[in-house]
C-alpha cells in the first residue's frame, strides 16, 4: 500500500522539478528606450509640449532623449535606458528611466514617472527628477 501512495508523490515531485516556474507578468524587464511605454517620437528640442508628472519622455529623429519640462517645452536629457525602480542602484549617472508605478499604499499610484540616475558612479541610484 505504501508503494502506491509514495509513487504518485515522487512522480509529482519529479514533474514539478522538471517544469520551470513562470515568472510573473510584472517581472518582465525593459532595458532600452524602445520598450518604454508612451514615449513621444520625433520631438524637437525647444518646441512646446504638455507638461505632466508622468510619461514625459520623447525621442528626436536621431533617437536622442528629451523630456517635457515643467515649463512646457522639450529639453534634452540623459539617455533613456528603459524602466527602473526608485531608490535602486543604477550604473550610469545622468541616464534616465521611467518608473512602472510610483507610490504605495499611502499614495496614489502613478505610472510612468521619470527617474534620473544620481550620485557618484560607485554609489548612484535611481531618483525622481527634481522639480522644475
Amino acid at each position: 500500500m505504501r508503494a502506491i501512495v509514495i509513487a504518485p508523490v515522487i512522480a509529482c515531485g519529479l514533474l514539478g522539478a522538471m517544469m520551470p516556474l513562470a515568472a510573473p507578468a510584472s517581472a518582465t524587464s525593459c532595458h532600452s528606450a524602445s520598450c518604454v511605454p508612451n514615449v513621444a517620437k520625433n520631438v524637437v528640442n525647444g518646441t512646446p509640449c504638455t507638461s505632466s508628472p508622468s510619461f514625459v519622455f520623447g525621442l528626436d529623429a536621431q533617437k536622442g532623449t528629451l523630456i517635457c519640462a515643467a515649463s512646457g517645452v522639450w529639453v534634452t536629457t540623459g539617455p533613456l535606458v528603459g524602466e527602473a525602480e526608485n531608490s535602486l542602484p543604477c550604473s550610469t549617472p545622468g541616464s534616465t528611466a521611467q518608473e512602472r508605478m510610483a507610490g504605495d499604499e499611502w499614495e496614489v499610484n502613478v505610472p510612468g514617472v521619470p527617474l534620473l540616475c544620481s550620485g557618484a558612479p560607485s554609489v548612484s541610484h535611481w531618483a525622481h527628477f527634481p522639480p522644475g
